[in-house]
């Protein structure tokens, strides 16, 4: 029996990355259903549980994606809660490839430095999805966490009492516009990451070279330059950007993002799960 995967996404279009990678995992196809609803999963899930059998469901999985993190939730939960004995299928979700970066990053970072307990991290646009997400995980190693927002104080603590709330974690929140402002958060933190949007760049090389003390970690996930931080380079893996400064750049972490995202598929193709975030960071964490 041919193994399908069945793709939700909550956007007009369903992501090229995830179906190459679907496909690239073993799925002998890979079906996309796009501008998803909620109301609209369980008819969907339905059809696909029951088109195949109870020993057909293993080789049907469902990939839950799209730039709606909270829809993509939802969705998830509403075609969990209807599927049942014997009728189940494997579900993973990964909005907008959050969870599987975010994971990639936080196990990356974790394997420089070795332990994240009492580590103080600062996530530079860390109110979006990867930055929130690897904020979590970080957190829940029992590290330090600060989300930045480039907006005001307010909506930076905002965000971080949400992300906390709905993942049962501490973090903070602050807010750094300028540059300076940016530099002078690194100063008090051992690592600091870029989820900020492609191509802008949080703190310039020149300014990197000002900062003094203890070693520090850098890293970012967007490829696209320039650079999070200057002078940091997409296959950048723990490279020396200064004296003090160390860096992980964007394909450094994009190489361990796709094979967690391959290990999930296959995983689906062989067994019945249920994979998101906590999945990926437990499977990151061998890749690394």
């Amino acid at each position: 029996m041919r193994n399908h995967l069945f793709f939700f996404s909550t956007d007009v279009h369903a992501s090229p990355f995830d179906v190459n990678i679907g496909l690239d995992a073993g799925y002998d196809v890979v079906i996309p259903f796009t501008n998803v609803t909620e109301a609209e999963t369980e008819a969907l899930t339905h059809d696909i549980i029951f088109s195949r059998g109870p020993k057909g469901t293993v080789h049907s999985g469902i990939f839950v994606g799209g730039s709606d993190m909270e829809l993509v939730e939802n969705i998830v939960k509403k075609a969990h809660d209807s599927i049942f004995e014997p009728f189940t299928v494997s579900i993973f979700s990964d909005p907008k490839g959050a969870y599987t970066t975010a994971a990639a990053l936080v196990a990356k970072v974790k394997k420089a430095v070795g332990e994240l307990a009492g580590a103080k991290v600062i996530i530079f646009g860390g109110t979006g999805p990867v930055g929130g997400i690897a904020a979590v995980l970080a957190a829940k190693e029992a590290a330090k966490v600060t989300i930045v927002t480039s907006r005001d104080k307010t909506a930076g603590e905002t965000a971080a009492k949400k992300i906390s709330k709905q993942h049962n974690v501490s973090i903070l929140g602050e807010a750094a516009k300028a540059e300076k402002e940016r530099l002078a958060l690194m100063k008090n933190a051992d690592i600091a990451i870029a989820t900020v949007k492609a191509g802008v760049q949080v703190v310039s090389s020149e300014m990197l070279e000002t900062l003094k003390g203890d070693k520090k970690i850098i890293a970012d996930v967007n490829a696209v330059p320039p650079s999070g931080f200057g002078g940091l380079e997409p296959h950048d893996d723990m490279k020396a950007i200064s004296s003090n400064i160390y860096g992980i750049g964007a394909l450094a972490i994009g190489v361990v993002k796709y094979k967690v995202e391959v290990e999930i598929f296959k995983a689906m193709q062989s067994n019945k799960i249920v994979a998101d975030y906590n999945m990926a960071y437990e499977i990151a964490q061998t890749l690394a």
